[in-house]
């Protein structure tokens, strides 16, 4: 199977399941926030978010090596920026408003500097009732990997490029491992940048080894057999109940079920391709990141005893939620995007712009 072509960074809908795997997760984390926590496993939206997010990126960077021996940073951040920066400040802003006007808890003033400079996860004074430390991981993250990986890749191959991540991915569950045995209240481990990474980065690995849409040789089971490994590896971790489990050991085992999951579902040309492909799925994943930055805020406005969540105002809060996540895919995020595109065509490629790779790409 051919590596993608630069057309796919600009439609990642061409990898066959990430939309319905990116609805999913926005499905399950919205879930978990309208009572039903106990049943649904939110932080696994969040940690399949993280996942798809490194799958996704990586691939795409891999690609950029492959074709034109280099990363260009600029277009790399450029498009961060314009994806992640205006919905975020313009749904904090609408949050502010609310508290204003009375309809929501009021914020803690002192911690919007932190919302807005990715450091909620470290200094938990979120002024605003947005999941920003899933944010900050990620920006955080994506900081250095690309700088990281073409370094990297000028040296070794895709595959042992993968093997040096596998290693930090180790590291990273020691830390954890660490931090749980030192701590009294380590609930806080579940949000740290240094102890999260690795979801992102078992994304990474599966990018650069048995990518199921750039390399053709598959060492992982697909087929019912992988989608029953993969469950096998998923379902006890939302089963165990310890909390030092759930800090520590959890992410990881999520991590590699997660692999062998998108591994089979990508491949998969049947049933649950047709599940994961299709209109809904895509409308989903388009209105996804809107969605997670304001449903939260909003069902608190509709529903503000937490304990409760009556079926009219909860169904309100959502409804109000899509009809947001909607204004602000066409009011600001396609022209945005559009707007970056037509950025991107007139800046011809430059060789400053990016690290190149010396040697010819490697291939996995």
């Amino acid at each position: 199977m051919a590596i993608l072509t630069e057309g796919v960074a600009r439609h990642h809908a061409a990898i066959p399941a990430l939309d319905g795997l990116r609805a999913a997760a926005i499905i399950i984390v919205m879930c978990s926030h309208i009572g039903l926590q106990r049943v649904v496993p939110g932080q696994f939206g969040v940690t399949l978010f993280f996942f798809l997010s490194g799958y996704l990126i990586t691939t795409l960077l891999r690609a950029e090596l492959q074709e034109r021996g280099r990363i260009d940073f600029r277009r790399f951040y450029l498009r961060r920026v314009v994806r992640i920066l205006p919905p975020m400040y313009i749904t904090i802003g609408f949050f502010v408003l609310l508290s204003l006007a009375g309809l929501i808890r009021p914020l803690a003033w002192w911690g919007l500097p932190f919302d807005f400079a990715f450091l909620t996860n470290y200094f938990p004074l979120s002024g605003t009732p947005i999941g920003l430390w899933s944010l900050a991981v990620e920006e955080h993250f994506y900081f250095a990997f690309p700088l990281t990986l073409a370094l990297l890749a000028r040296r070794v191959s895709f595959a042992r490029c993968a093997a040096i991540f596998l290693g930090f991915c180790i590291v990273v569950l020691a830390v954890r491992v660490w931090e749980v045995s030192r701590l009294a209240d380590f609930v806080d481990v579940n949000f740290w940048t240094h102890t999260r990474i690795d979801s992102i980065l078992f994304g990474s690995i599966m990018a650069l080894w048995n990518n199921p849409v750039a390399d053709d040789d598959n060492v992982l089971p697909v087929g019912v057999a992988g989608y029953v490994v993969a469950a096998a590896l998923l379902i006890p971790t939302f089963l165990v109940r310890d909390e030092a489990f759930r800090q520590t050991y959890r992410y990881t085992i999520q991590g590699v079920g997660l692999m062998v999951l998108f591994n089979t579902a990508i491949r998969d040309t049947g049933l649950v391709c047709r599940l994961l492909n299709n209109g809904f799925t895509k409308h989903v994943a388009i209105l996804s990141y809107t969605l997670y930055l304001v449903h939260s805020g909003l069902i608190q406005a509709f529903t503000p005893n937490d304990d409760t969540h009556p079926l009219a105002p909860t169904l309100a809060a959502l409804a109000l939620a899509v009809g947001y996540a909607m204004l602000m895919h066409r009011l600001v995020e396609r022209p945005l995007s559009n707007w970056r595109r037509k950025i991107e065509k007139r800046r011809p490629d430059d060789k400053d712009g990016g690290m190149p790779v010396t040697k010819s790409a490697p291939a996995a």
